[in-house]
């Protein structure tokens, strides 16, 4: 939970992260003491199978591999025997992110999200 303060000056995404560290759901990263970015897995939510749904990277520490550290560490875990993930179609460096570390594309979805924009699945594992 010391994390949380951190956490919360960089990230984007919606909900609450104190709930996801409760739960065990997120990799912290940390750059020369700071905390800089997370990932997270939810464990079932795409058709019961975890779902990697946000990588979140500072903006003063992107382009340096924080983000590949932190997918990288989530797929070492031995708890995600499966592993998927999903990005708007216009977010090319998640994609590319997604492509390095060997994810596959499996699928799409349109008008899921609010802009409507395609959403496109990979399995990572």
């Amino acid at each position: 939970m010391g994390d949380y303060p951190a956490l919360r000056s960089f990230d984007e995404f919606i909900g609450d992260r104190r709930i996801d560290m409760q739960h065990g759901n997120l990799v912290v990263a940390e750059f020369q003491g700071e905390v800089v970015g997370y990932a997270k897995v939810a464990p079932s939510e795409f058709l019961g199978w975890p779902l990697l749904s946000i990588v979140c990277v500072a903006n003063c520490a992107r382009r340096q591999g924080i983000g590949e550290a932190l997918v990288a560490d989530v797929l070492r875990d031995p708890r995600w025997l499966r592993l998927y993930s999903t990005t708007e179609a216009s977010n090319m460096a998640m994609r590319a992110l997604l492509k390095k570390l060997g994810a596959v594309e499996v699928g799409f979805a349109d008008r899921l999200n609010m802009s409507d924009e395609r959403e496109i699945l990979f399995q990572l594992k």
